[in-house]
């Protein structure tokens, strides 16, 4: 809401925006194709443990913090460089 806190009055839908009606859809005679079937998913073997779900987020996570961690120094260091040719 703006200034006024007055809710909006909804626009009236013009022809452009309007959804399509059943007869723009499609032409009534020609046929629907539908997707293929896929494969089925392998199996996954029971020999190889996997590791929890939980476990690999924060493994993401920490390695995009380290990841962040590396950009800010390389910054910092930068900034710190170009202060110290200023003095």
């Amino acid at each position: 809401m703006g200034k006024s806190k007055k809710p909006r009055k909804p626009k009236s839908p013009t022809a452009e925006q309007s959804p399509p009606s059943d007869e723009e859809l499609a032409p009534p005679g020609e046929p629907v194709a539908l997707p293929e079937r896929r494969l089925p998913l392998p199996q996954r073997s029971s020999l190889a443990p996997s590791r929890p779900v939980l476990y690999e987020l924060l493994q993401s996570i920490r390695t995009a913090v380290s990841a962040m961690l590396d950009i800010a120094d390389a910054a910092a260091e930068v900034i710190s460089k170009r202060l110290e040719r200023r003095a």
